[in-house]
């Protein structure tokens, strides 16, 4: 498909002069509504429905997806303040073609049909909403539950919906009083229980509505405050390269190019998660025809994420003086993996700290006019949202090195975690040395501000509406990035650098260490690890006291203390901004098609983006050589600030064709051309160079180019909606997305001050195209009308996805590799009850394995790529309530019910990469509404 060829119908459609309308009436001698069924935009839906309990919430989803011009799925809440799903994200996933990352077993972002939140436009009430995450990509953890109304994922665009999302625009909404219509006081106070923590937390939200002066203004304010503490433990494995085993250290190699990791990882982390948010609207409505509306959103949302963890190391490190002992044992599978693993004489190990928050505060307010004008509606919307998330390098890796005699490691025992055998137990009276004491952090500031106008103008006969509008929008995104100067000044191979007393260093197998005090270690506290794993592990280590250890290293040598603390690493700090100019034209043709009513809807969005890129980088120009083929100077080390400023413009169509075959049978069918811009990290100033030459004496640099065009995609998509009865509703659907003009990197020849040089930099590759295609169906059923009295008041709701999609890149053996993050099988199944007050809910998600990355390993052909897999995922939520009167109802909930293990491997399932269990939450709560 053409752009020009689509772009041009639509264009010479939306062309067709106004008086058009009035003459297909008077030829018809048909109104609208003897004509056609009118079918409205999901925005502009006026009718406000009540909604009751988990059947009218579904019904309302329903409603909404069958009455929208475009291809949409909906998410309603229960009732004021009552969300399915404690989480947004988690609420998200039981759309169809929608799967959900998590991070730490919380859910944060989504994935909509294969395609990431790089990829996916986040709304509040149709505005952009800043984010605190570093890319694109949108957290939705910081919004509460309580404080939405509704959700609409716009799976097919049209000319008035924000451009920029190739995989959907993903629309949050919040309540307004004047569509409440009533006074309404809803209080809610839980109390959740995390059985790994073994913490009971709470978690209470209020919201309250009214309307004053003959319900022509409205207040709606809501308060959310939730505090908890979440635990989940995970095995990790790193460093999976080729390696010679010497048994007994004889200097004969007894099994070579044998695979195994050299760091085999347990690590417990314990999350204290504190989250306060609220809403407000302001209505008015002075006059029937002008509604007024200011409104905000605010949260606060703090994580303070602790790890321990114990790693074991598995091979001599080369940059050391001394052995990992000698190996003593070794069993290789048919893979030229290690089944198992011995070896003595130490065995070294790390014990690690980890610190990890998370400081964010977002939020938005915007003012919207509504002046509807006999057939033409007028709005103009002004709003502006900022986000932060607060780090000025707070985050901590800090690790003591320390070993035992000797070690075992079994991975062949078919547990997810293998058997990590010790001769004795890592408490902390050993000999521990101060090894790598890293501080970084990655601050992010976002802000974004805009202002729209549109217009809808309806008519009676073939051209039935005509949309129109333009607006500016602005965000600037600022990414901050610290490190410490010298996080291994204390490790082994600089001792030298350290001007210490030699007394406190200590010998352990030949390796030297700074040796650390008692009072530094701590006893460690790991309990009922990963749901008390069947593998044979410690069950226990020591952990570290940091304010102690940093003591510790001021008195040691003040001077090289002061390496660890952090600086601004400007190389990889930027700011993006982009300025956006839109216009579009939009219209609805109705009529009837062989006596089923049809509509038609054309749209046409012109895009114009100005980029600014702002940072430091090296100056390459600076770089100049001597007669011995040496930098001359030091000058080209140094980086600098720069700016850069490109811009670009898209006429993006949109055409989305709806029939309805009968009163019941709904068939969509839509073709677009949409795009998603670079990621920031693209189109950062970036410069690296590396004066070091290879064998064939040729030097390297790599740089970004700020200049990068958006990756563009034409879409095919086909629905088939059967609305069979008041209690049951059953959809197909298809998608086909082929991307283009994906970023690539690539390496050209360049000279510089005479010397050969590399180039490594990104570019637009039109000849990459990536295939994106599928298939999802949905079910909704209710069984009042099939079962009797006594059984009535069940219902299921189902959803499949099917994704076959090759990302358009190849791998070692000329095989299509896949999207990363990609399921290939997705489903969820949701069982309920209501009746008599009761209402229960049993949720299953499972998503098939995908490719989470791709890991580097060096082997005796060199380095070498293999993805990393996850393996097949599934979650299991129950959730019930009793309304003691009409005012009181008692919620329970149970989160993560199976607690099953999230595991990633690499090349083979036996190889685990990853493994983690997240553990239960258990809530009781009461509701109160008035």
């Amino acid at each position: 498909m053409k752009k020009s060829y689509l772009a041009l119908l639509i264009g010479a459609a939306l062309a067709l002069p106004a008086y058009a309308a009035d003459e297909t009436s008077k030829e018809t001698g048909k109104t609208q509504d003897e004509s056609a069924t009118t079918t409205e935009p999901v925005e502009q839906v006026d009718e406000v429905i009540t909604v009751r309990g988990i059947r009218s919430s579904l019904k309302e989803g329903q409603e909404i997806k069958k009455l929208a011009d475009n291809v949409v799925d909906a998410i309603v809440a229960e009732d004021i303040g009552k969300f399915p799903d404690e989480n947004v994200a988690e609420a998200l996933q039981r759309i169809p073609g929608v799967s959900v990352t998590r991070v730490n077993g919380e859910g944060q972002t989504v994935t909509v049909r294969g395609l990431t939140g790089n990829y996916n436009i986040t709304t509040l009430n149709g505005r952009k909403l800043a984010s605190d995450n570093a890319s694109r990509d949108f957290n939705y953890d910081v919004i509460a539950s309580e404080l939405i109304s509704g959700i609409q994922v716009h799976k097919t665009p049209q000319g008035h919906l924000p451009e920029g999302g190739i995989g959907a625009v993903v629309n949050v909404s919040t309540a307004r009083p004047l569509d409440i219509g009533e006074f309404a006081m809803v209080g809610s106070v839980r109390g959740a229980y995390n059985e790994r923590s073994e913490s009971l937390d709470p978690r209470a939200s209020f919201m309250i509505s009214d309307t004053f002066n003959d319900d022509t203004l409205g207040i709606l304010l809501s308060l959310t405050h939730s505090s908890y503490t979440n635990r989940h433990d995970s095995y990790q494995a790193w460093s999976f390269h080729e390696r010679d085993v010497d048994l007994g250290g004889d200097g004969t190699v007894d099994y070579s190019g044998v695979r195994f990791p050299g760091y085999a990882q347990l690590t417990t982390y314990e999350d204290q998660r504190d989250r306060t948010g609220g809403t407000f609207a302001l209505q008015w409505r002075p006059q029937d025809n002008l509604d007024i509306t200011l409104d905000g959103l605010y949260s606060v949302y703090d994580i303070d994420s602790h790890g321990r963890q114990l790693s074991v190391v598995t091979y001599s490190e080369p940059w050391l003086p001394a052995d990992n002992g000698d190996y003593t044992d070794v069993h290789v599978g048919a893979d030229g993996w290690a089944e198992d693993l011995a070896w003595e004489g130490p065995a070294l190990m790390d014990i690690v700290d980890t610190r990890d928050p998370r400081r964010n505060t977002t939020y938005q307010v915007g003012l919207n006019f509504n002046w509807m004008l006999d057939d033409l509606t007028l709005v103009l919307d002004m709003a502006h949202s900022e986000a932060k998330n607060e780090n000025n390098g707070d985050n901590k890796y800090v690790v003591a090195r320390t070993g035992v005699n000797a070690a075992r490691i079994d991975w062949n025992t078919g547990n997810a975690v293998p058997d990590i055998q010790l001769s004795e137990e890592v408490t902390p009276d050993k000999v521990f040395g101060a090894w790598y004491t890293n501080t970084d952090g990655t601050g992010v500031e976002d802000a974004t501000s805009s202002i729209t106008f549109d217009g809808t103008w309806e008519r009676d006969g073939l051209f039935s509406k005509l949309f129109f509008g333009a607006g500016y929008n602005s965000q600037e995104k600022q990414r901050t990035t610290f490190r410490s100067r010298n996080p291994s000044i204390f490790a082994g191979e600089n001792l030298d650098k350290v001007n210490a007393d030699a007394s406190h260093l200590v010998n352990f197998y030949g390796h030297e260490w700074w040796q650390l005090p008692s009072s530094v270690m701590l006893p460690g506290n790991v309990s009922n690890f990963m749901g008390s794993t069947d593998a044979d592990i410690p069950a226990n280590w020591a952990a570290i006291d940091l304010d102690g250890l940093y003591d510790f290293l001021r008195e040691l040598d003040p001077v090289s203390a002061d390496l660890l603390n952090t600086d601004v690493y400007l190389s990889e700090s930027f700011t993006i901004k982009e300025e956006i100019l839109h216009a579009y034209v939009e219209t609805n043709l109705e009529d009837s098609l062989f006596e089923m009513p049809f509509l038609l809807n054309l749209g046409l969005r012109y895009a114009q983006t100005r980029v600014t890129s702002s940072g430091y980088s090296q100056n390459i120009h600076k770089l100049k050589f001597g007669p011995d083929g040496e930098p001359v100077d030091d000058s080209w080390k140094e980086t600098q600030p720069v700016s850069e400023d490109y811009s670009y413009g898209d006429w993006l169509p949109s055409m989305n064709f709806k029939l309805s075959l009968t009163d019941e049978l709904v068939f969509r069918t839509s073709l677009s051309q949409v795009i998603s811009r670079p990621s920031l990290w693209e189109l950062s100033p970036y410069t690296s160079i590396n004066i070091e030459p290879n064998e064939q004496g040729v030097r390297s640099y790599s740089m970004s180019v700020p200049d990068l065009k958006p990756y563009t995609a034409d879409q095919w998509d086909t629905a088939l909606e059967w609305y069979y009865s008041d209690e049951g509703t059953l959809a197909f659907a298809t998608f086909y997305k082929e991307v283009a003009s994906f970023i690539k990197w690539d390496k050209t020849q360049e000279e510089i001050d005479g010397q050969p040089f590399e180039v490594w930099k990104p570019y637009n590759d039109d000849s990459k195209k990536a295939l994106i295609r599928g298939l999802e169906v949905a079910w909704l059923q209710t069984f009042d009308e099939l079962l009797p009295d006594y059984l009535a008041g069940l219902g299921v709701q189902a959803n499949y996805t099917y994704n076959d999609s090759v990302s358009g890149e190849k791998d070692d053996e000329g095989k299509d590799k896949p999207f990363r993050g990609l399921s290939d099988h997705q489903y969820n199944l949701v069982a309920f009850y209501e009746k008599d007050g009761l209402e229960a809910r049993i949720a299953y998600n499972y998503r098939s394995g995908y490719t989470a990355w791709d890991n580097w390993s060096r082997t005796a052909d060199g380095w070498i790529s293999e993805p990393v897999k996850a393996n097949p995922f599934s979650w299991l939520d129950l959730s019930a309530s009793y309304a003691i009167n009409d005012h009181f109802t008692l919620t329970a909930d149970v989160s993560n019910l199976q607690d099953k293990v999230d595991s990633h491997y690499l090349g083979d399932p036996s190889h685990i990469q990853y493994a983690a269990t997240y553990g239960r939450r258990f809530s009781l709560g009461i509701r109160a509404s008035f």
